[in-house]
Order: C-alpha cells, then sequence, then structure tokens
C-alpha cells in the first residue's frame, strides 16, 4: 500500500469515527496521518474537531489558531466555523458570533448566518413546537419538562460520555420502561440548548423545525424507544 493510500485510509476511518461520535479513535487516525505528513491540513482541521467535541477547548483552540492565515490572506470557511464553535463551547459568544458570520460571508451555502434570538423568543418558539407535539409526546411533558441551556456544559459530560458540545438536547432521568421494572426514580428534564439549535436553522422555521425534532427525540427516550424505534419512528 503507497503513504498515500495509507493516509486516505487513515482519514476515512477518522472521518467515519468522528460521524459515529467515536472521537477518541478519530483523533488517534487523525495523529497518525499528521505524524507521516505534518503538513496535511485536513488531518489538522479535524484533529482540532475531535479535540473540541472531546472538551479538550483550549487544546482544540491552540490548534485551529495555528490553521490561520497569514495576515492579508483570506480565511478558510471550514476553519473559521470551527473556531467559532470552539469559542462558543468556551463561553465566547461575541468572538464565536464573529466568526460565524465571517464562515457565512467566505460560504454562505454551506455556513448560513445562525438564527439568533433571545432567550424570550426563544421560549415563544419552543411553545409552539411543543404545542405541535403529538398528544402521547405532549401527554408526558407536564411530567418531564423542558429546561433550555444556552449551550452543553463540561460539567454535564462528566456524568456521561455521550453529550458533547455540538448537542441539541438532552434528557436526563429515569425511562418509563425502568420506572415500571422498579428503577430509581430520579428528576426527569429534558434539556435544548439554545445556540447549538439556533445554529441548526437559517431561520425561525428551521429552529422551530429542529426543535420538534429534538424534543420528539428525547421524549422517544424518555418512553423507552431504541435508536432503531426512533428512526423508524422518524424521531431522528
Amino acid at each position: 500500500m503507497t503513504t498515500s493510500s495509507r493516509l486516505n485510509d487513515l482519514m476515512r476511518e477518522g472521518e467515519e469515527a468522528l460521524e459515529a461520535g467515536e472521537f477518541a479513535k478519530a483523533l488517534g487516525r487523525f495523529d497518525a496521518v499528521l505524524s507521516e505528513d505534518p503538513d496535511h491540513w485536513g488531518a489538522a482541521l479535524d484533529r482540532a474537531e475531535a479535540l473540541h467535541l472531546l472538551w479538550r477547548t483550549k487544546e482544540a483552540l491552540r490548534h485551529v489558531l495555528e490553521l490561520r492565515p497569514s495576515e492579508g490572506e483570506e480565511d478558510d470557511a471550514d476553519r473559521a466555523d470551527l473556531e467559532a464553535r470552539i469559542r462558543e463551547a468556551a463561553g465566547e459568544f461575541e468572538e464565536a458570533d464573529r466568526l460565524f458570520a465571517e464562515a457565512s460571508r467566505l460560504d454562505p451555502e454551506q455556513f448560513p448566518p445562525p438564527c439568533r434570538t433571545t432567550a424570550e423568543d426563544f421560549r415563544s418558539i419552543l411553545e409552539v413546537a411543543l404545542a405541535s407535539l403529538p398528544d402521547p409526546i405532549r401527554a408526558v411533558v407536564d411530567q418531564v419538562p423542558v429546561v433550555v441551556e444556552v449551550k452543553p456544559r463540561r460539567a454535564m459530560a462528566e456524568h456521561s460520555p455521550d453529550i458533547d458540545p455540538e448537542l441539541l438536547g438532552l434528557f436526563v432521568g429515569t425511562t418509563v420502561g425502568d420506572k415500571e421494572s422498579g428503577g430509581v426514580e430520579y428528576g426527569d428534564v429534558v434539556f435544548l440548548f439554545q445556540r447549538n439549535l439556533e445554529r441548526a436553522g437559517a431561520n425561525r422555521a428551521d429552529v422551530m423545525e429542529e426543535i420538534r425534532v429534538t424534543l420528539l427525540h428525547e421524549y422517544g427516550h424518555y418512553l423507552g424507544f431504541e435508536e432503531e424505534d426512533m428512526e423508524r419512528l422518524g424521531l431522528e
């Protein structure tokens, strides 16, 4: 196998691992590429992405800044968007939004500007989305309330390895099946992460649809649906 073929295979494996949520595995693949080709742009950018998704925010920011163009040269849209997401995870929202706008300017089709809302406006969109849910889902909303957070927090990830900075929503608690089988009951809640959901849509209608789909998915978890069930029912 040639060096080029081996690096292509490693990149493919790394990208597949990123897609599957296997971020540590992805990081290892991109490290392997960079050990043979330190100037490999795609591996360097994807490595910063993996670090970001592993909550290694300071490292991710340092690496993505190393890819910033020289003075007077135009930035890369993918790089600008990634730096924006890393800064957002760090709570640097103003700088993140400046970089999101730059990514959108560079590639408006791939990176439409986020549909930013106030907390009150987001809640009004949420109320409409809740009213649109099927009756079986609406029936459990009073038992399992929705809590809006600006972003996922690192402290959440310490309790669940499935939580990453790009998460749209999260069910926390005990599923109906576990309650019926005598599981210990904790407070049940569905979290929505406002800034991530705003970035998932180009306008209010898109954001409302993303909220609706996320609610269906997370309440599906509460009701005990498996991932395959939710995919079959269109809740993915």
